[in-house]
């Protein structure tokens, strides 16, 4: 039998050998971003990113949309096969709720999960997010489920991208620390390094051993540099063309009038109090532009539609028509689909990174852990009130009680008041009965009753039959029926008929 491999030879790809410049050899490995562009190398990336989503409206609009849905998750603890007092202990640390319970609120140990979410999406635009743990040892608190003393989260300590200087690797690419160069006031700047142990490690799109990441923002890159030159070409066209060219002329013998020419043009502005005073022999007029310009505008909308395409957010640059809207839940879904996948990301490294430390450090190496979840971000959208319309018709769903208050308060409509509500839902379900019995030649007092409809007041008028006008097979002519039509029904059963129909008919236009 072949003895199996046990060991590495190659090498994951995206690192390098890192030298010690103390003793002038290799101490170990550092990320080596595989990037062509030198400007977009880590850590010179950070910096040209940052400014990306910080100047740019349309590249913030598209963050904000990525982000979101993420920290509005319906973040829960799913602790299927796992000891109930294990996962007690670890949403009290982490702030998370109960499933059925509101949001957790903070307590004097722990951390705010929704804080902590909203930091880390950071390594979107960064492609990486690291966190420090820090931990406390202390006694129990009365609502973990557990006694003595316990290993606190006591914070998530955010280390910035823009802080680190480099990422520390091993050979086979697996994470050994971040380093840092902080200020000192006593020796000036100096290094931190945070090993493996104390990290919480996001990162985005993470090709080989780059930590660092590819950030969401790369491919939108070359458009947003495009885009920038073109909003300051058309700032400057509208400054030069909304005025005009100044034209000044002079006596082409005399030298000295034509540089009082020249710094009259060049210095001429526009505004409240604008003028020139001329000399004689000069005159001063405006030319205004000739001919056709180039649209830039229409050139800037499309770099920001590239730049929404780059992350799945086309439905961003949609119209307000109805097809555009029918169009834009289909792209919708799409995103839906990426965001769900980043969701799905943070909420993996949290589960084996900040869960499984913390369940070890109190129950031991061997106690299952519970795992954190982000639930599904498509349901938590919500169902359009249309499509809902269509499926109560349809009677794939029944309307009931739950249901309409959330639709009021979907809607922004007050809740339900059965003491002032203007038909019962009973009596209307129920009129189109009541009126048969009584066409039936049943008493209205009785029908009402036999309807649903309660005690009812009666006129005291005799109980008739209803007959439509039959056809008279010898005569072929229509013949009246015996009794006229509605004669003698009670007049409240006359009225919810005609309440019903007149719903039956709307219902039908619709």
């Amino acid at each position: 039998m072949a003895t199996p491999p046990t060991h590495e030879q190659g090498t994951p790809g995206g690192i390098r050998p890192s030298w010690n410049p103390h003793t002038g050899g290799q101490s170990t490995f550092e990320v080596d971003p595989l990037e062509r562009s030198w400007e977009l190398q880590f850590p010179r990336s950070i910096a040209v990113f940052d400014r990306m989503r910080s100047e740019d409206g349309h590249v913030g609009s598209v963050l904000s949309a990525l982000t979101l849905p993420v920290v509005k998750a319906d973040w829960q603890l799913d602790a299927e096969g796992v000891d109930e007092k294990v996962a007690q202990f670890v949403r009290s640390e982490l702030g998370l709720p109960a499933p059925g319970e509101a949001r957790a609120r903070r307590r004097r140990e722990g951390i705010s999960w929704t804080a902590h979410v909203e930091q880390a999406c950071h390594m979107l635009w960064a492609g990486f997010m690291p966190f420090e743990q820090v931990y406390s040892i202390g006694p129990a608190r009365a609502d973990q489920g557990v006694t003595g003393e316990v290993v606190h989260l006591r914070k998530l300590a955010p280390r910035l991208p823009r802080t680190i200087q480099r990422i520390e690797t091993g050979a086979d690419g697996g994470l050994v620390a971040v380093h840092q160069e902080t200020a000192d006031p006593a020796t000036g700047r100096r290094g931190i390094s945070i090993g493996v142990d104390r990290l919480v490690m996001y990162t985005h799109r993470m090709e080989g051993a780059d930590w660092s990441g590819r950030s969401i923002l790369r491919q939108a890159y070359k458009h947003w540099l495009i885009k920038d030159v073109l909003i300051r070409l058309d700032a400057q066209a509208a400054e030069r063309n909304s005025m005009g060219i100044p034209e000044v002329t002079y006596d082409r013998d005399n030298a000295e009038d034509r540089a009082r020419a020249e710094a009259i043009a060049t210095s001429l502005r526009a505004g409240e109090s604008a003028g020139v005073a001329l000399p004689t022999g000069m005159s001063l007029s405006i030319k205004g532009v000739q001919g056709s310009t180039v649209d830039l505008i229409e050139r800037i909308k499309y770099h920001d539609q590239e730049i929404a395409r780059s992350a799945l957010a086309m439905f961003l640059d949609l119209g307000h028509d109805a097809g555009a809207r029918s169009l834009g839940e289909t792209l919708r879904d799409v995103f839906m689909d990426s965001v769900q996948a980043f969701a799905d990301s943070i909420a993996e490294t949290a589960t084996e990174h900040i869960v499984r430390d913390l369940v070890e450090y109190n129950f031991g190496p061997d106690e299952p852990y519970p795992t954190i979840t982000p639930g599904d971000l498509k349901a938590a959208q919500g169902i359009a009130l249309d499509a809902l319309v269509q499926l109560v018709s349809g009677g794939v769903v029944r309307a009931d009680d739950d249901l309409e208050s959330w639709v009021r308060t979907r809607s922004g409509l007050p809740p339900a008041d059965a003491d002032t509500s203007r038909v019962p839902s009973e009596t209307a379900d129920n009129a189109e009965t009541a009126g048969a019995l009584v066409r039936a030649g049943f008493e209205p007092a009785a029908s009402a009753q036999a309807a649903g409809l309660g005690d009812l007041p009666h006129t005291g008028m005799a109980p008739v039959t209803v007959q439509s006008a039959r056809l008279n097979a010898d005569e072929r002519t229509p013949v009246a029926a015996s009794q006229p039509a509605l004669a003698g029904v009670d007049e409240l059963i006359a009225e919810l008929l005609q309440s019903y129909q007149g719903r039956r008919r709307r219902g039908d236009r619709q």
